[in-house]
């Protein structure tokens, strides 16, 4: 069961769900687009950042054209993931989700790779050289670009969206920590936060707390919490919900925009 709970004043509706787990290794994810057209699917790029080359992974649609302006989504890995210069940042998450059906997914995807966390100034340095890098080789619409992850890759998210929230149209974080601080520009921002009420790993309350708080400062967050055990549960966002169709709907805001030029 998952319940759709709308902060400031909406309503809250209840909806049936069934689990769906998929698991896999990376190289298996990333060789799900083999035989995709050259330089679309999973790519692996390279990019200097600090005097250091980094690697992440770039997820091309098959139908890729310069021509054409794609939407976006930087997906920050959890602590799990972490690494330098593999494929561990496509193995959870939004990866698995992509690999089991490539050829429908719309988003030009972004996987940055931390060595630990994505908490503090050389982290967020590093997401937002990620993105620079990903608009000045591909064709990316900026009014499209969402910023979500997964436990400490969806704290990322919030603390990192808040201090750039003339960047992105919109956060999803989901199974994600409370920030530690929370921006008031969080309120400007369209949020739809995912959590499982038996995590494990990180308390649901994190995400009710981080919804409350921005809900208070005058925003109007969204939050599904999903009943049931389980902390990567993206597969589930993805199937159970209609967050693709919502994130591809999702504009930046002309007045976050301004507040940052």
């Amino acid at each position: 069961m998952a319940r759709l709970l709308y902060f400031g004043g909406r309503r809250i509706a209840i909806a049936l769900a069934v689990l769906f787990l998929l698991a896999g290794c990376g190289n298996a994810i990333t060789q799900s687009t083999k035989l995709f057209p050259s330089d679309t699917g999973f790519v692996k790029r390279d990019m200097f950042f600090d005097g250091a080359q980094r690697s992440m992974w770039i997820f091309v649609p098959r139908d890729y054209t310069p021509a054409k302006k794609y939407p976006a989504i930087v997906f920050l890995h959890g602590l799990f993931e972490a690494g330098s210069g593999s494929d561990a940042c496509v193995t959870a998450g939004l990866g698995p989700v992509i690999a089991r059906r490539p050829a429908d997914w719309p988003f030009i995807t972004i996987f940055p790779q931390s060595t630990g966390t994505w908490k503090g100034e050389a982290r967020e340095r590093q997401v937002m050289a990620a993105l620079a890098f990903a608009h000045q080789n591909y064709s990316i619409d900026e009014d499209r670009v969402i910023l979500a992850g997964l436990s400490y890759g969806a704290l990322g998210t919030w603390e990192i969206g808040a201090k750039n929230a003339d960047k992105f149209a919109a956060l999803v974080p989901v199974s994600g920590h409370r920030p530690t601080e929370l921006v008031e520009r969080l309120a400007m921002l369209p949020v739809w936060a995912f959590a499982m009420t038996g995590d494990m790993w990180v308390s649901s309350r994190n995400s009710e707390e981080a919804c409350a708080a921005i809900a208070a400062r005058g925003g109007k967050p969204k939050l599904t919490e999903f009943d049931g055990v389980g902390h990567d549960i993206w597969d589930r966002v993805v199937a159970d919900s209609d967050v693709v169709d919502w994130m591809l709907a999702q504009r930046r805001s002309s007045a976050v925009a301004g507040a940052g030029d």
